[in-house]
């Protein structure tokens, strides 16, 4: 996971470093990100993707004509982007702080703001915080703060940027590094335990009471609506796509299984769109290149579309709602 960095001398140095932190992060997450150039495939609409090199991070979004178009990032730079309702996004900073967008409108500036956010005695949150992930109904976001490089401390927090709100629930166990996905309205998955044997601990949000859910996944990502959930076991695991319902009841079945394609050698990050029939994959090939792939559930789940992000060493992907 990547550390808080202190500010750089040159523009130059400091942009460097923020890529070699996102950089970072991805290869905690299974992997190991080049500015993206523009892909003409439609299947691409509404996917946005965080990438970034030594030099700097870059976020491009595909319109419907299946063009990427750069999108405004805010100062300071990013590890991570969520997107949120309204085509509002969620960044999660270098610093390990968060900004929330204005609605996003591709081919136009984007303006951000840095989230203040209190808990409920009026205590500023503390960070730093990884990840972000928002709720169904897209007006809160989930992260996890604390010492995740040493696995100290660590929490959940529920951010409500409209209202400059924050509710923390201690974990109380250990951590995997990866983002924390929401199943519905009130509840999460933080994927506890370690890399050998992860096990998807079930968060009441409004109780704070915790849970085992099912055992082996590594990695998730559910659809906006919850209904269906991506699962990795480990590097170079399928990605399997189930009803979450299903799977959290351990029936065992599932909708579609993708593995890597010839010359790649595992999914580092994944994201469904809002009803689960599109499935982005960053791949990281044996070089440590990444490639994006877009499976679609209308088409029996083959690839449709491989959005090009140049010579990338890492991505985030989301869909816009």
């Amino acid at each position: 996971m990547p550390t808080q960095i202190r500010p750089h001398r040159s523009s130059i140095g400091r942009q460097r470093a923020i890529g070699a932190l996102l950089v970072v992060l991805c290869a905690t997450i299974l992997g190991a990100c080049s500015s993206p150039k523009p892909s003409a495939d439609a299947a691409s609409t509404g996917l946005v993707a965080l990438a970034a090199d030594a030099d700097g991070t870059s976020l491009v979004g595909w319109d419907a004509a299946g063009h990427a178009v750069p999108i405004t990032l805010p100062a300071g730079g990013t590890t991570w982007i969520a997107t949120g309702r309204a085509d509002v996004l969620a960044a999660v900073l270098a610093d390990g702080k968060t900004a929330t967008s204005d609605p996003v409108s591709l081919g136009k500036p984007l303006q951000w703001r840095t989230v203040k956010a209190v808990g409920p005695t009026g205590e500023t949150a503390k960070g730093p915080d990884y990840f972000a992930t928002w709720d169904p109904e897209g007006g809160r976001f989930a992260t996890l703060a604390g010492d995740l490089p040493a696995g100290d401390d660590i929490r959940l927090v529920l951010i409500d940027p409209s209202v400059g709100t924050a509710f923390e629930i201690p974990l109380d166990r250990p951590v995997v590094a990866a983002p924390p996905v929401w199943i519905d309205d009130d509840r999460l998955l933080v994927v506890t335990g370690d890399a050998a044997e992860p096990i998807a601990t079930i968060i009441d949000a409004t109780t704070g009471e915790l849970s085992d859910g099912p055992a082996g996944a590594h990695l998730l990502a559910t659809s906006a609506n919850g209904r269906r959930i991506a699962t990795m076991a480990g590097q170079g695991a399928p990605v399997v796509i189930r009803d979450t319902a299903g799977w959290l009841s351990g029936d065992g079945s599932s909708i579609a299984s993708i593995a890597p394609p010839d010359g790649s050698s595992t999914a580092i990050t994944f994201s469904l769109d809002a009803t689960g029939q599109r499935l982005a994959v960053a791949w990281m090939a044996k070089d440590g290149t990444v490639t994006l792939a877009i499976h679609d559930g209308r088409s029996n789940w083959r690839r449709v579309a491989q959005p090009d992000i140049g010579t990338a060493r890492g991505a985030v992907v989301a869909w816009r709602r």
